[in-house]
């Protein structure tokens, strides 16, 4: 029982950590598109630089969001709230569900019901 114990705090540890690789990887790929769009816009360049730096800009965002979110689909458990299942969704479910910070409005696997879900480490 005392090692089934610690393997659910290694993995709480483990989640927070992922979701502590979330946030920043999120905050990087937004500030370098920031940073890129802006030079694009105030800097004087030709058309095909200043197009290149946004595609490139575009393109770091997009990326650093999606691995993001799958860090944060697979970080700990959303847990409903009708009947406090826990669960793992699926990564289409996640991509595609309102938000707000971490809180998701999912349907749940049990239940069958949508409601927001919140982020949980603990099962």
């Amino acid at each position: 029982m005392d090692s089934e114990n610690g393997l659910k705090f290694e993995k709480e540890q483990a989640d927070k950590l992922l979701l502590k690789a979330e946030t920043v990887l999120g905050y990087i790929s937004t500030i370098s598109f920031l940073i890129l769009i802006f030079l694009a816009s105030y800097l004087e360049m030709s058309e095909s630089l200043r197009i290149l730096l946004i595609t490139v800009g575009s393109i770091i965002f997009a990326i650093g969001i999606c691995y993001a979110l799958k860090l944060e689909q697979i970080a700990g458990y959303y847990e409903c709230a009708n009947c406090r299942h826990k669960y793992v969704p699926s990564y289409k479910s996640v991509f595609f569900a309102m938000h707000v910070g971490r809180t998701r409005y999912l349907k749940c696997p049990v239940c069958g019901k949508k409601s927001w879900n919140k982020k949980v480490l603990k099962k």
